[in-house]
């Protein structure tokens, strides 16, 4: 692999040319603040094109230099003959020899990886070579993350979405993968509530006839993102609760009248009437809370007065469905 050490003009590399980079970081501050008190310790490395260069390591050095102003980086630069095997490996294993990749670098790995190993065989060796995932499953999907849409490559940079969840947003109308990212990620969702929440909008959109982006955009949903009152919590609560309204409404009908005949009964602290879940059932049960003997007596004797009464059996006999 024949190179030699020159020093360039910034202004003949190509920057703009991304075809080697591996790394997502973009930020340069730090690494100029370092280069403007020690100078680039490690020289990048270039692939001579004509009168220009493209680079294959080192992405982030250049854009540092050029963000404090230097005309000249000291670059290690690769025969014009050099193949793009070569270039390849250079610039995946600059990064991940030296450090843990984050899913969206060994996306752009593997892709760049594949492009040089179209034999699966092959590819599963030269990337555990690397440092990649030699799986097949994993070295598939993985490949698949670096082509869907920026919104949702930052959702799992930011570790907001799960490559699984990604990958699902990825299928689907790109407005709709759009949307349902950034709603999670706003509102800071756990991958168990983006479950429910998915779900449920496209067992919404399913029953209406609707697409996930009409559930999104929906005037309510987007009342209860924009309310100045609520945090995250109380809109997460609010949309959860909206959803399963919209959802279920045969459940949420009955539950609001089974919630007044409850406050009819006039239970005291500590007692709670639990209906059967999802209302398709029959049996109901009741919750009673004490500290010692005097208060278990007191709740028992309550208990007595409300089974006689004529509300109860309303409830027992009234709140329930038998399908969704």
């Amino acid at each position: 692999m024949p190179s030699t050490e020159q020093s360039v003009l910034l202004e003949r590399i190509r920057l703009e040319d991304k075809t080697f980079q591996v790394t997502t970081e973009a930020a340069v501050g730090t690494l100029a603040a370092s280069i403007d008190r020690l100078g680039v310790m490690h020289p990048p490395v270039l692939l001579a094109a004509d009168s220009v260069y493209g680079v294959v390591c080192g992405f982030r050095r250049i854009a540092a230099c050029k963000a404090l102003g230097l005309s000249r980086i000291s670059a290690r630069l690769l025969s014009p003959d050099t193949d793009k095997l070569t270039c390849v490996q250079l610039a995946i294993a600059e990064n991940s020899l030296q450090r843990p990749l984050n899913l969206i670098e060994m996306s752009r790995a593997l892709v760049l990886l594949s492009g040089v190993h179209p034999d699966p065989a092959d590819l599963r060796q030269a990337a555990g070579a690397l440092g990649l995932p030699d799986n097949f499953s994993a070295i598939h999907k993985l490949r698949q993350l670096s082509g869907l849409e920026p919104e949702i490559q930052e959702g799992v940079l930011s570790n907001v979405l799960s490559m699984a969840m990604a990958l699902e947003l990825g299928q689907m109308e790109k407005s709709s993968g759009i949307g349902l990212s950034t709603l999670f990620g706003y509102l800071k969702l756990g991958l168990n509530k983006q479950r429910e929440i998915l779900t449920m909008i496209q067992e919404i959109a399913f029953r209406e006839h609707l697409t996930v982006k009409d559930i999104l955009y929906a005037p309510e949903l987007q009342q209860i993102m924009v309310h100045e009152k609520w945090d995250r919590s109380q809109k997460t609560i609010h949309l959860r609760q909206y959803l399963r309204r919209r959802r279920y409404p045969s459940i949420t009908a009955v539950e609001s009248d089974f919630e007044a005949r409850v406050r009819s009964l006039g239970l005291e602290s500590g007692m709670a009437l639990i209906p059967p879940r999802d209302f398709e059932g029959t049996t109901f049960s009741f919750h009673l809370n004490f500290n010692n003997l005097v208060e278990l007596q007191h709740r028992l004797s309550r208990l007595t007065e409300v089974s006689s009464s004529p509300i109860l059996n309303e409830i027992l006999n009234g709140c329930r469905i038998s399908t969704r």
